[in-house]
This record gives structure tokens, C-alpha cells and sequence, in this order.
């Protein structure tokens, strides 16, 4: 008997008794969520003996794949009490084709695809057991389900836990490869793509999340975005604490600051910091003031993952292109996405403080505080203030002193720009009730607002996208 044979035996008895280990414990009088796990865990730590045993990955692929349709069958006939979910919750399935998918495509560097199903097996398990009991302060996934951090917390730990001891125990991993960093990196990424999942379908993001940093990061940058992603998360979950980020936008100033932060060297994170920390000071400044002309905007006070991605998403495609190219000029273009996206945000949040009318950009005819495209006096001096603090504070940290003009002037331009789009295009809409100009799609009445100009499409958002890719245009060039 072939070797790949006794393989397949071996895994069809091993999945068969941990399906029956965690049905018998669910009719010996254990909780439906114990059982679940019991058989979750158990039969994720059958990877090891996958890539033990098989010798030939198409035949390595056969149970997990067989395991996929069985669960299929077993989730729409109820026939195991404990694995029962909701009905539109195919987890087991999605578990089974992400072990499927690791194990063929990561056959020949076996420390990521044991990685990637380790983090599912650990992590998520702990997640779900620890968020389940000691969760205390619960937010909404991007899909509408409820999570805890404490639960989020416990797979970040578990996950890093798991992948460290893979990466330690298992051979694959290039000699020059820091273990820990890239443990982190894994964890961070893993637990985002937990809270992207909806209806089980963490099962499949977060095993091939993982699987794919094991894979994918080079030696020479697992170190930098290990330690930019676990900085992230700190600065991301304090924000939320303190009210300045939602949940969703803690994750995108991961997504934005991992790789600003590990890639960019102590210029970009000098400069990142700089943005936000002032920005969301700001923010919070003179609200009592800025109430009346906030109420009009899409977005105000605490950010999401739009919000995070819309100032901060082409700096960290900038960073990503300067690891990636080693050309400098993406360093100078990530700058000038940040001064521009804090030129912006200066504007906005002093600007509407002027005790004059603004104008409108395009026309110079005055409108109410607050209307999209408005400019004026004191909001033009915070927009180049706001440009000079992040210029300022990344040549103390190695910038040429010599840029500093010349980002100031691109900050001013993305925030010009970001005004002109306001005026023109940007979806702008009005309130027959109140009579005022919104942004928002709901006015605060709880009217529906109808379109008065631009492109229904092309929200703040969007708009602050195109603000700072202007400012990083400039500055690329400089």
C-alpha cells in the first residue's frame, strides 16, 4: 500500500474520531459552542500530519475537498447536533476549502500554509470563547456582526502565539526571515480578516490571510511591517477608545499605518503621526462651535474605514510602491498625500470658525459656512498651516529642508483641489424641508435629501481621494 493510501486512511479515521470526540461530548452535557470547537481545533491540527504524511499534494487536497462536501451535506440536513449554526452560516465549508487551497498552493513552502490553518485553529477558536464570556466592549463588523475586543484581542494573541511556534517548529522559512515580526504581522492581518468575514466566511479569509503573509513578505521588510502593524493596532485601539476612530476605521488605520509605518522608514511615521494625532485633535477642538455647520457634512468627528482609507490610502500606496521600486520619488509622494490630506483637514476643521462668510471656489459669490466647496480667509491660512506641520515635522525627522516649500504647496493645492471638486462634482444635495445644502443623503430633519449638482457617486470620500493623489502628484515631481 502506497504511502499517499495509508495517508488518506489515516486522515479519514483521525477527522472521523474528532467529529465523534465532539459529538459525544456535546451528549455527555458540554455547551454546542465547546463541541464546535473541540472539532474545530482537532481537526485543524490535522494539517501537520497532512504535510507529514502525504507525498503528493493532489492526493494531500482529497479529504479536506471531501470534508468540504460532506459538511455541505451535513450543514442543509442538520445531521450533527454539534456543528449546528445558522442556517446561512456555512463556516465548516469555507474552513475545509481554505485547507484545501493552502495546502495545494503552499505545498512546496509548508510553514504557510500550517501557518495560515494554524491561525484559524487558534486564534478564532480563542476569539470566539473568549469574546463569548468576557467580551465588555462589542462593536459591529463591516458586515453587521457583533464582536468584542476582548475577543478580537484574544485571537490577536492566540494567532501570534500559533504561527511563532509553526514558523519555529517547521522548516520552509528562509534562514534570514526575524520569526517574531513576521508572527505579528501574521496575527495583525489574521484578526483584521476575522472582522471581514460575515456568515463563516472568516473561515476562509483568515486562514488564507495568514497563509498568504507566510507566503508572500520578503525577509527584508517582515521586520519593519511586524513592528508597523503591531504600532498600528495600539494607536488604532487606543483612537477607538477615545472615541476618535469607529471600529471599522481601527482598521483601516492598520491597513494605512502598517504599511506607512513599516515600510517608510521614521520620515513616513513621523509624518503619518503627525496627520493624525493633529487632525484628530482638531477634530475634537471647538466642537460645541463647529456643531451647527458639521450637521450638514457625510462624515464628521469619529472616522471610519471610508474615512481612513480616503486620506491615508495613496500614502500607504505610496510606501508600499517605495519598498517595492526603491525609487525615492514614492517617498515624496507619500508626503505629499499626507500634508494634503492635513491641509485639508485643517481647513475644514478652522476654516468654518471664520467669523466671514466663505466663498464659493469657483464662482467667489458668498455662501452659508459649511457649503461643499467653500473657501475663505482663515480656512486658506490653517489649509497651509496644517501642510507646513506635517512638512516640518518629517524634515526633523530626515526630509531635505529643502522640500518644505515645495510640499507646502502641494498640501495646498490637494486642499484647493478637494474645494474645486466640492463645487463641481462632488454629489452635494438639498433639504426642500430646511432649505439648506447637504451632503448628507438623510438630512438631520430625517428627510430625504434630493440631488442638487455633482455625481451621485462622488461622495467626500471619494473627493478626499483625489485631494491627496493630487498633492502626492505634485510632490513626486519635486
Amino acid at each position: 500500500m502506497s504511502q499517499d493510501i495509508q495517508a488518506l486512511l489515516w486522515s479519514y479515521g483521525y477527522v472521523g474520531a474528532c467529529v465523534a470526540a465532539g459529538e459525544s461530548s456535546l451528549r455527555l452535557g458540554l455547551s454546542r459552542e465547546l463541541a464546535r470547537k473541540i472539532i474545530h481545533v482537532s481537526v485543524g491540527f490535522w494539517i501537520f500530519g497532512t504535510l507529514w504524511l502525504f507525498q503528493n499534494p493532489a492526493l494531500a487536497v482529497v479529504p479536506s475537498l471531501t470534508a468540504a462536501v460532506a459538511n455541505w451535506i451535513i450543514h442543509r440536513k442538520r445531521l450533527l447536533k454539534s456543528v449546528e449554526t445558522e442556517p446561512d452560516n456555512l463556516g465548516t465549508v469555507w474552513f475545509a476549502l481554505a485547507f484545501s487551497a493552502l495546502v495545494w498552493l503552499a505545498w512546496d513552502k509548508p510553514v504557510a500554509a500550517a501557518g495560515g490553518v494554524m491561525a484559524m485553529t487558534v486564534g478564532d477558536a480563542l476569539a470566539a470563547l473568549v469574546g463569548t464570556r468576557l467580551g465588555r466592549h462589542p462593536y459591529e463588523t463591516l458586515g453587521g456582526e457583533r464582536k468584542s475586543l476582548e475577543g478580537s484581542l484574544a485571537m490577536l494573541a492566540g494567532t501570534f502565539v500559533a504561527v511563532l511556534a509553526t514558523l519555529t517548529w517547521l522548516p520552509g522559512l528562509a534562514p534570514d526571515m526575524p520569526k517574531v515580526p513576521l508572527a505579528a504581522l501574521c496575527a495583525v492581518v489574521a484578526t483584521c480578516a476575522e472582522a471581514l468575514g460575515t456568515r463563516g466566511r472568516d473561515n476562509l479569509f483568515v486562514p488564507l490571510a495568514a497563509g498568504a503573509v507566510l507566503y508572500l513578505v520578503p525577509p527584508s521588510h517582515a521586520a519593519g511591517l511586524g513592528l508597523g502593524a503591531v504600532i498600528a493596532v495600539f494607536i488604532g485601539v487606543v483612537s477607538w477608545l477615545r472615541g476618535s476612530l469607529s471600529p471599522s476605521g481601527v482598521l483601516g488605520a492598520i491597513l494605512i499605518g502598517t504599511p506607512v509605518l513599516g515600510l517608510a522608514g521614521a520620515v513616513g511615521a513621523s509624518a503619518l503621526l503627525a496627520f493624525f494625532i493633529s487632525s484628530s485633535a482638531l477634530s475634537k477642538a471647538f466642537r460645541a462651535r463647529k456643531a451647527g455647520v458639521e450637521e450638514e457634512y457625510a462624515k464628521t468627528g469619529t472616522r471610519d474605514l471610508g474615512q481612513a482609507l480616503a486620506n491615508g490610502g495613496v500614502a500607504a500606496l505610496a510606501a508600499v510602491l517605495l519598498a517595492v521600486t526603491g525609487d525615492e520619488r514614492y517617498a515624496l509622494a507619500m508626503l505629499g498625500a499626507l500634508v494634503a490630506a492635513n491641509a485639508d483637514t485643517w481647513a475644514t476643521e478652522l476654516g468654518v470658525l471664520s467669523r466671514s462668510p466663505p466663498r464659493l471656489v469657483t464662482t467667489l459669490r458668498q455662501v452659508p459656512a459649511g457649503t461643499s466647496g467653500a473657501v475663505s480667509g482663515a480656512g486658506l491660512m490653517a489649509s497651509t498651516a496644517g501642510a507646513a506641520f506635517v512638512a516640518v515635522v518629517a524634515a526633523l525627522a530626515g526630509a531635505r529642508w529643502t522640500l518644505l516649500p515645495w510640499l507646502v504647496l502641494a498640501g495646498v493645492v490637494g486642499s484647493l483641489f478637494d474645494s474645486f471638486l466640492g463645487a463641481t462634482v462632488q454629489d452635494v444635495r438639498w433639504c426642500d424641508a430646511c432649505g439648506r445644502e447637504t451632503e448628507r443623503r438623510v438630512h438631520r430633519c430625517g428627510r430625504a435629501a434630493r440631488p442638487l449638482r455633482g455625481f451621485s457617486w462622488l461622495g467626500n470620500d471619494t473627493v478626499n481621494v483625489l485631494a491627496t493623489a493630487a498633492g502626492a502628484l505634485l510632490a513626486f515631481w519635486a
